[in-house]
């Protein structure tokens, strides 16, 4: 029998498979000195490559996941980043560049570690990169807090852009090399200070006051990178308010058993385990449902469904930027160690919520949603995409309490019927002035028919 060789087992036919499966050991090496646990991850392919924009930087690469970007459509702010290494440098007298290579070299090799992937860039050429991205998120905070004029700043589509780019999950490098830059940069008082660096990143990512804001130190001691501090800053008003709420008094111990036992156990509700989805708005509208703004939200997860089936939303702003970062974050919790779900649920909510233009309409009229896309829907659709392949625990999800209390309101026929009444006789001023007058017509009808009769029911016989 002739055997038939590949050109590549040709090459190869003639070498022993031991040495070439020893090769291959020796060739991946490399991940014998990565000791982990990795922070820095990649997007799964079959996920990335359906929506790349969503993953890819715009504008500036961050980390080695895009560096072979930096020679091509991103050259421009490779430019800019050494423009911005000297404005860095300034801002120290006693700051020279070889301090500043010298820090990032004592924590490359850990850096190096917290990637997933093997960085396939040498010693210098991976500290060079650190040093540039770490000077540059910096100097693009100090800029916008001072607020420097720069050309970076000029157009209404650079900073947005720029900041997008920023929280991208693949597009990262280890927060301890920003602090590190951030330590050697400072001066005085402010040097050292993880508080007053948390409040500086705090003001640009979430747009608020220091003092509004609170800074948990068992969280924010394990910051992985940017988009790990936006989320912690994102959630963390949610985890405290679970954490104080506990209150031991007589009175309140007593409130909760009273409410145990008037409170149909779930085997009876049918209802063990949470519904994965809850009823559109438009449904839920029709189910006498109301959908109300959350005038002081805590933060964006603080929906509530209050008494009289009143479901409270806080208002959201969607722009083209939106469904980038909402997407980054469910990344982020896919790779998280420590549980937390909460965009991931909120987006599930969402998703569940709209699903055509009218949805869209019914929360634009509540005040819920300030849409900036060209139309509702597109803004269904952003919703509709955005929901696409998010995968979560239906049993301990952020809103499964919510989700299980919306369907029993929804499935309540009372509640349906109540609210079909009201639909079709007092959905408007003249509807119900009808139906009043309806009943005073009735009334007087039946005001005449008494005194019609009655006087022959009381004449003498």
């Amino acid at each position: 029998m002739m055997t038939i060789y590949t050109s590549c087992s040709m090459a190869k036919q003639d070498i022993p498979l031991e040495i070439l499966v020893k090769q291959r050991l020796e060739d991946d090496i490399w991940w014998l000195e990565y000791v982990g646990p990795f922070t820095l991850f990649r997007v799964p392919a079959n996920i990335r490559e359906g929506n790349k924009s969503l993953y890819e930087p715009r504008m500036v690469s961050i980390g080695p996941y895009y560096y072979h970007l930096r020679m091509n459509r991103l050259r421009t702010m490779e430019d800019q980043k050494w423009r911005l290494l000297r404005s860095f440098l300034f801002r120290n007298s006693e700051l020279c560049v070889e301090t500043c290579i010298k820090a990032m070299r004592s924590i490359e090799k850990n850096v190096r570690q917290s990637y997933s992937e093997y960085i396939a860039l040498g010693e210098d050429e991976f500290i060079q990169m650190l040093l540039l991205d770490g000077c540059f998120i910096l100097e693009i905070f100090f800029k916008w807090l001072s607020e420097d004029p720069d050309i970076l700043f000029q157009g209404g589509w650079g900073p947005t852009t720029i900041f997008s780019d920023l929280l991208l999950f693949e597009n990262q490098i280890p927060f301890v090399v920003i602090e590190r830059l951030y330590d050697i940069v400072m001066t005085g008082e402010t040097k050292n200070n993880r508080d007053a660096f948390l409040s500086l990143l705090a003001r640009f990512l979430m747009d608020e006051e220091p003092s509004s804001l609170t800074f948990p130190m068992k969280l924010s001691e394990n910051v992985h990178h940017l988009l790990d501090l936006y989320h912690q800053f994102l959630i963390v008003p949610s985890l405290c308010e679970v954490e104080t709420k506990h209150d031991p008094t007589a009175l309140l111990l007593w409130k909760q058993k009273l409410i145990r036992w008037i409170t149909p156990s779930p085997d009876k509700q049918g209802t063990k385990r949470p519904p994965r989805q809850i009823p559109c708005t438009t449904n839920l509208h029709e189910a006498g449902v109301k959908f109300r703004k959350n005038q002081s939200p805590k933060n964006l997860f603080d929906v509530k469904f209050c008494r009289g089936g009143i479901l409270e939303i806080p208002p959201l702003q969607i722009d083209s930027n939106k469904k980038a970062l909402l997407t980054n974050l469910v990344a982020l919790e896919k790779h998280k160690t420590w549980g937390n779900q909460t965009v991931t649920s909120y987006v599930a909510l969402m998703n569940s919520l709209i699903n055509t233009k009218e949805d869209v309409a019914v929360l634009q009229h509540a005040g819920v949603i300030h849409n900036l896309l060209s139309s509702q829907q597109e803004a269904a659709v952003f919703f509709n995409q955005l929901g696409d392949g998010t995968s979560f625990d239906s049993m301990n999800h952020h809103f499964a309490k919510l989700f299980r209390n919306v369907q029993l309101y929804y499935d309540s026929n009372w509640n349906r019927s109540w609210a079909r009444l009201i639909n079709d006789y007092f959905h408007s001023p003249w509807a119900v002035i009808s139906v009043i007058a309806a009943v005073i017509l009735l009334g007087l009808s039946a005001l005449q028919t008494f005194y019609t009769v009655y006087p022959y029911y009381v004449r003498p016989k």
